[in-house]
């Protein structure tokens, strides 16, 4: 891919903004949904969806690219997607890759269309990950003017039912845009991470792309999310549609004392190591076939979007610690992600570790040495 926009941010302030997906996450436990006597959960054929599940399998984020803000489009946070990562990505092992999207950014708000060069630069990637063999996940990634919109409900209602539009209008020509490309190779994922504090607002919001992105791309599975941040126990705040064809989402940091260190949270390095991950899955697992059970067996299809620990990278956010302080090792950090992908996958839940390279010290792999760290790709189950 040639990149007409290479200038990078300098290192400081890229390490600034390498936000992670979940910076306002928080632990929060699993938690078994109420019982409810009065109806049985109807069991849906989610044959399609479990088998592009099983296509997406062992995945990778490529993140702090086009979710960044700025004006270099992937390059805004001095992380551009490189041709050859895509290459690499299949060599490791990966079935397929996720790549987050700021699709608001530079979108025109009076046609409700996304910028041109935004577009053509996710659709050349799309590419040259399907070319290696790669299925892709594409989502709507940090939106925060939709977010806080949706906080701020009770204040200003038509301000968020504004921004809802035009995220509805945005996800419209992304779909049409996007369903040319085969439906056993693409998923669309409705909305990372949703922060709007209203479980109801969120799962009517999820609801209401879902119909707009069904009506244009109409053989695409569909991934939704639910509120508090994408947290797996949440799907009983969520209202998933009949649909055969669609996937459930979850992101784990779990705990969040561990992963997060630099992120808001002390610097404990392993010390702070713990790993409840075969516990977690089992009770997501649990809620899923509760709530929505398949007609053949198991639960609608659960992926695993995000997971990963901060620390033992070139980015690592060790600015944030103090002095005498640090931050997980790299081979502790590979443990984690052994112990948590095992977990997941012997509850059938596909998985995409945070992240690539440059993601604020969740990195698996190093831009600098062009090389994994320490404990990776081995911690993917290569």
């Amino acid at each position: 891919m040639k990149k007409e926009l290479t200038a990078l941010v300098p290192f400081a302030l890229a390490l600034s903004l390498c936000l992670t997906a979940c910076d306002n996450g928080g632990s929060h436990n699993a938690v078994a949904p109420k019982e409810d006597d009065s109806t049985a959960a109807k069991a849906i054929d989610y044959s399609k969806g479990r088998a592009m599940n099983k296509r997406l399998g062992k995945g990778i984020n490529l993140g702090n690219s086009w979710e960044s803000q700025g004006s270099s489009l992937d390059c805004s946070w001095g992380n551009c997607i490189e041709d050859t990562d895509f290459a690499v990505v299949k060599a490791a092992g990966f079935n397929s890759i996720r790549l987050p999207v700021r699709w608001q950014q530079d979108s025109d708000y009076g046609t409700h269309t996304v910028d041109p060069a935004r577009l053509a630069g996710v659709k050349e990637d799309i590419e040259l990950a399907l070319a290696q063999g790669l299925a892709v996940i594409v989502n709507f990634h940090h939106y925060v003017e939709l977010n806080e919109a949706g906080n701020n409900y009770t204040t200003d209602p038509q301000a968020y039912e504004e921004e809802k539009a035009h995220f509805l209008k945005l996800w419209e020509q992304v779909a049409t845009e996007l369903n040319k490309y085969p439906d056993s190779m693409l998923v669309l994922e409705i909305l990372n991470e949703p922060t709007i504090s209203n479980a109801e607002r969120v799962s009517n919001l999820m609801n209401d792309a879902y119909q707009v992105i069904r009506a244009n791309a109409p053989g695409k599975t569909i991934m939704f999310e639910a509120y508090h941040a994408a947290k797996f126990a949440d799907l009983k705040d969520l209202k998933l549609p009949e649909d055969g064809n669609i996937i459930y989402s979850g992101h784990y940091y779990e705990p969040y004392t561990y992963s997060h260190q630099g992120h808001s949270y002390a610097c404990k390095g392993d010390d702070a190591y713990a790993n409840t991950a075969i516990y977690d899955m089992a009770t997501y697992s649990k809620i899923a076939t509760e709530l929505y059970p398949d007609v053949n067996g198991g639960h609608v299809p659960m992926n695993m979007g995000e997971f990963g620990i901060s620390g033992g990278g070139d980015f690592a956010n060790s600015r944030s610690c103090n002095e005498g302080e640090s931050l997980p090792s790299a081979r502790m950090k590979a443990k984690w992600a052994k112990l948590t992908i095992q977990a997941a996958e012997s509850n059938d839940i596909s998985w995409h570790y945070w992240g690539f390279t440059k993601v604020g010290g969740f990195e698996a792999y190093s831009r600098n040495d062009d090389a994994w760290y320490e404990g990776f790709p081995e911690a993917f189950g290569f």
